[in-house]
C-alpha cells in the first residue's frame, strides 16, 4: 500500500456530516476519588484547564479571513501556532512542510521528549485549515471557529498544560494543513514517521470539539476495521480510557464511535493506535462563513479538552502509582473532611492550621486554638496531620512545610508563596491517628490577608507540588490534594506593650 492511499486509493474530501455507522451512548461508571498519586495530579490539574483561554486561540485562529489550504494566510496561521507552542516553553518546535499535487503548505510538529523509555510515541493533532462549501474557493472568508480552531486550541491548551509535566511516553503535538483537501498534511507527515522508522504511534485526533449536539455528549471514536483491522483492539482500549477519562472528570455523556473523515486515518493505514475526539455530526456552520467564534459553547471545549488532558495523564503520567499505598496523610479543609473526597469548595480555615502569639516553651498550650497573628513579632504555626490509611508511618518518614503568601499580590502556587520553616515528624503516625507538628515559627509584616499553607508529604504519599513545578492556583491545589491545607489570616497590629 502507497503510504498516500487508503485501500488502494487516495484519502478522500472528508465528510464529517456523514459518519459510517451511528455513535453509541455509553455510561462509564464515574470514578472513587482515592486522594492519592496519580488520581489526585490528574484531579488537579484537569481543573487548570480554561476556557478563556481556549476562546481567545479559537478567536486569533478565526481572525485570519480564510486559513484555505491554497490561501498565504495559512502560512501566518501556522506561525501563530508555532509561537504559541513556544510561549509554553517549548523548544523543539518546527514547521514540516509537504507538498503534493502542485501544492504544498506547512504541518506544526511540537515535541515533548520522554522522562524514559515509555512506550509508543503519542500524537495529539488537529487540522488548522478552514474551507468554504466550495472547495477550491480559497479566497472567501471562512473563519473555520469549530471546524477546525476548536481541535486547535485544545491542542494548545493541552500542551500548555503539560510543559512541566514529566511523562514516561514522547508527546507529539501536530497541527496539520491540507486536511480539508483529502488528508494531505497528515497523510505526508505519517509517512515521513514511518519512513524514518519501524516504530508504531498512537494518535489522538481532535476535529470539531466546540459546539455540542443537543445532548451535550462527546463521541469517542474508535478504530472499527478499516485498512488495518489488526489496531482495531488497541484503538478500542485507548478508546475506553478516553471514555472513562470523560466520565471521571467532566459532566460530559459519553457516546463511542468510528473513526472517519480525518487525520488519523493515515496513521491508521499505517497500522498505528488510533481513537479521536468529536462533537457529533449536526453543525449548522459546517464549512460556512457563520462558522465563528460566537457559535461555540467554549465550557463544552473545556470539558472536551480536559477529556483529552486526563486521558494523557493516565497512560503517560511519570509518577509514583500510590493507589495501594497503606499510608494516606491528609489535612482537613473543614471538621467534616475525612480525606476521602475532594473538598466541596475551597475553605481558607483549615481546623488542622492554626497560629499562637506565644511560644509553648513560653507555657503556651497550642491546644487552646486559633488566634489572630500579630504583626512585627514571632508567632507560631502548628499543623495537625491525620493518616487515613491502614498502616502506621514511622518516625522520620514524613514531613510537612510552611508556607506564607501576601493576598494582596495574589494566590498563585508557588510564585506567590515564601517557605515559614519544614519539620521532619520525629515520632510515628498510627493508622487512624493524628499528630501535632510544630511550632513553626514566623513574624508576619502584611498590610494585608495572608493565606498560609502546610503541605505534608511522605515516600508513600506525596502531594501535588511534590511532583508538579507549574503554576497552580491555591483554591484548587486544596481542593484536590488532600496533603495541603490552608488557613488565610487578618494579621494585626502590635498593641503598646508589643
Amino acid at each position: 500500500m502507497r503510504p498516500d492511499t487508503y485501500e488502494g486509493q487516495p484519502f478522500p474530501v472528508p465528510d464529517k456530516r456523514r459518519p459510517p455507522s451511528p455513535a453509541v451512548r455509553v455510561a462509564p461508571a464515574k470514578r472513587k476519588w482515592t486522594g492519592t498519586l496519580p488520581d489526585k495530579f490528574i484531579a488537579t490539574l484537569v481543573e487548570l484547564v480554561s476556557a478563556e483561554a481556549l476562546r481567545t486561540t479559537v478567536e486569533a485562529l478565526a481572525a485570519f479571513h480564510t486559513r484555505h489550504t491554497f490561501s498565504p494566510q495559512l502560512g501566518e496561521a501556522a506561525t501563530r501556532i508555532a509561537e504559541q507552542f513556544t510561549a509554553a516553553g517549548y523548544t523543539d518546535v518546527a514547521r514540516r512542510t509537504w507538498s503534493h499535487a502542485g501544492h504544498s503548505a506547512d504541518n506544526v510538529v511540537c515535541t515533548k521528549p520522554a522522562t524514559g523509555n515509555g512506550g509508543p510515541v503519542i500524537i495529539v493533532c488537529a487540522h488548522y485549515d478552514s474551507r468554504m462549501e466550495d472547495l477550491d474557493n480559497a479566497t472567501a472568508r471562512a473563519p473555520g471557529a469549530d471546524d477546525n480552531g476548536s481541535g486547535v486550541a485544545a491542542v494548545l491548551e493541552i500542551a500548555r498544560l503539560l510543559a512541566p509535566v514529566a511523562l514516561s511516553a514522547t508527546l507529539r503535538f501536530v497541527a496539520f494543513s491540507g486536511e480539508e483537501q483529502g488528508l494531505w498534511g497528515s497523510t505526508a507527515y505519517a509517512a515521513e514517521l514511518h519512513g524514518a522508522v519501524a516504530d508504531g504511534y498512537r494518535v489522538i485526533n481532535l476535529d470539531m470539539v466546540g459546539r455540542p449536539p443537543e445532548d451535550g455528549s462527546v463521541t469517542v471514536e474508535r478504530d472499527v476495521g478499516n485498512a488495518v483491522p489488526s489496531n482495531d483492539a488497541a484503538s478500542q482500549a485507548l478508546g475506553a480510557v478516553m471514555a472513562q477519562a470523560a466520565a471521571s472528570y467532566t459532566a460530559l455523556p459519553v457516546k463511542l464511535g468510528p473513526i472517519y473523515a480525518s487525520d488519523y486515518m493515515p496513521f491508521e493505514a499505517h497500522s498505528d493506535v488510533t481513537v479521536g475526539a468529536y462533537e457529533g455530526e449536526g453543525n449548522p456552520h459546517y464549512h460556512r462563513t457563520s462558522d465563528k467564534p460566537a457559535t461555540l459553547d467554549y465550557g463544552y471545549l473545556a470539558a472536551v479538552t480536559k477529556t483529552i488532558l486526563a486521558t494523557l495523564l493516565a497512560e503517560a503520567l511519570d509518577v509514583v502509582d500510590e493507589a495501594r499505598s497503606a499510608v494516606d496523610l491528609y489535612i482537613r479543609d473543614s471538621q467534616a473532611d475525612t480525606g476521602s473526597q475532594p473538598s466541596g469548595a475551597p475553605n481558607g480555615a483549615s481546623p488542622d492550621l492554626w497560629v499562637r502569639n506565644r511560644d509553648i516553651r513560653d507555657g503556651d498550650d497550642p491546644e487552646l486554638g486559633h488566634q489572630t497573628p500579630v504583626n512585627g513579632i514571632p508567632n507560631y504555626l502548628y499543623v495537625r496531620l491525620h493518616n487515613r490509611g491502614t498502616a502506621a508511618l514511622g518516625s522520620g518518614f514524613a514531613q510537612v512545610r510552611t508556607y506564607r503568601g501576601d493576598l494582596s499580590e495574589g494566590a498563585t502556587w508557588p510564585t506567590r508563596f515564601q517557605p515559614i520553616g519544614t519539620l521532619v515528624i520525629d515520632q510515628a503516625l498510627p493508622a487512624g491517628g493524628s499528630i501535632r507538628v510544630g511550632p513553626f515559627e514566623w513574624t508576619p509584616r502584611s498590610v494585608d490577608h495572608e493565606r498560609l499553607l502546610a503541605i505534608a508529604s511522605a515516600p508513600s504519599d506525596h502531594s501535588v507540588p511534590d511532583v508538579y513545578t507549574g503554576e497552580l492556583d491555591t483554591d484548587i491545589l486544596v481542593r484536590f490534594d488532600n496533603n495541603v491545607g490552608r488557613r488565610d489570616v487578618a494579621p494585626q497590629p502590635a498593641g503598646p506593650e508589643g
